[in-house]
């Protein structure tokens, strides 16, 4: 029996998709979402397929059997009425089009949606424009996250593989595609040996800091200078690789010698108060003469991302890049990332007996105990300044003196 306008408009979503058949292969698909999409199932080479109309209120039911009675020609000829309509007007559509539109639709704070344009601008869209967003398989796309497991960039690989999912996921409730070719595509992404796997590689020898720390000063004329005076920053700061690529002149105070984030621009959704030891305030004030009158910090002088944040792996792949002047070799893959020196800085300073709480805090862990971050925050700034400012002169030490020790607390 054929569907009437009235059956059409007052369909209700139930937990489960279901249908309303119309005629010769025509039916309405509600989905629990409460969209609605008209399909056309046919057989074509002895194959059964479907080809999607439209979504309604969008296409209506007198232009839903229009459609589906130019479909039903094309299929009686033997072609496929879903690829001559990618063919036409569909093949405009674009997966950066249709990216950014899902983008403009997401709740993020600002810092959270640089960094992920600029991943996305870096992982996906030189590979997804060459066609067609309609065209794409799960192979296909599948290919694209392995440029990115292929150089190691596995956390990358997975946010890449979630974001296609979102955006092939919005086509498909409009009508765009069949199915959603990113709908599996992180099962795809290989587990990497356990035996081999690092927490964020990072340095507990004394030996192993002092070597890398000698290499981050030594000149370089072919690192970035954004990217030297970031490394620099780094251990001294305890900030996430995020925090430091994001960070803008304006949470610095040189005359309090103080840096405070607010809690839009970190993970946990909490303003974090980071001490700044004389030595931090150089390597700022350095920083200042090539980027003060800009908003942010660190932003590259050289290649494609000039003028532009410093990028997610710059850090990174720069100490990946340093001799070790032991072996003569590049200290490559797992030795140290840029998240690492997070884990340097706390596994010694615990060495050291600093109390838990200070190194927790400047870390921008979360406390649990609601009482106890209160107590925190309004007692260990002298603490954790006392703390920050040792540890820089540890540094130091480490720099320029070969039988230097821990600081005392």
């Amino acid at each position: 029996m054929a569907l009437t306008n009235t059956q059409v408009k007052n369909a209700k979503p139930k937990d489960k998709q279901y249908r309303l058949t119309d005629q010769g292969g025509l039916s309405l698909i509600v989905r629990p979402t409460g969209s609605k999409a008209w399909k056309y199932d046919y057989r074509l080479g002895g194959k059964r397929l479907t080809h999607t109309i439209g979504t309604y209120p969008e296409t209506s039911l007198a232009e839903a059997r229009d459609a589906h009675t130019a479909a039903r020609r094309l299929a009686k000829t033997g072609a496929n009425p879903t690829t001559i309509k990618n063919q036409g007007a569909g093949s405009s559509i674009l997966f950066s089009t249709r990216c950014k539109a899902w983008l403009s639709k997401q709740n993020l704070a600002e810092p959270t949606r640089k960094d992920l344009v600029q991943r996305i601008e870096k992982n996906l869209y030189p590979y997804m424009d060459s066609k067609c967003l309609t065209n794409y398989t799960t192979r296909d796309l599948f290919k694209i996250i392995e440029k990115m497991t292929n150089r190691g960039a596995r956390e990358t690989a997975f946010r890449m593989a979630g974001i296609l999912r979102k955006v092939f996921n919005e086509a498909f409730i409009l009508g765009d595609i069949e199915a959603n070719p990113a709908s599996g595509l992180t099962e795809l992404i290989p587990i990497p040996d356990i035996k081999t796997k690092s927490n964020f590689g990072h340095i507990t020898s004394v030996d192993d800091f002092k070597i890398l720390l000698q290499q981050i000063y030594k000149p370089d004329p072919d690192r970035d200078t954004a990217v030297t005076l970031a490394l620099k920053l780094m251990p001294l700061v305890f900030l996430r690789p995020k925090n430091i690529r994001f960070m803008k002149w304006a949470y610095i105070d040189f005359d309090e010698a103080l840096m405070t984030i607010p809690k839009e621009a970190m993970k946990m959704g909490k303003e974090l108060k980071v001490p700044l030891a004389n030595q931090a305030l150089a390597i700022l004030n350095e920083a200042h003469k090539h980027t003060g009158e800009l908003e942010y910090v660190f932003m590259s002088t050289i290649g494609i991302g000039k003028n532009k944040p410093i990028g997610e792996s710059a850090t990174t792949n720069a100490i990946r890049r340093m001799i070790d002047p032991r072996t003569g070799k590049a200290f490559g893959t797992g030795f140290m990332t840029s998240h690492g020196f997070r884990h340097t800085a706390s596994t010694m300073l615990n060495e050291l007996e600093y109390p838990a709480d200070a190194i927790e805090l400047q870390m921008a862990h979360v406390t649990q105990n609601i009482v106890r971050s209160t107590y925190n925050k309004a007692e260990l700034m002298p603490l954790r300044t006392n703390m920050m400012t040792k540890w820089a002169d540890y540094i130091d030490n480490l720099l320029n003196n070969p039988y230097s020790h821990f600081p005392s607390n």
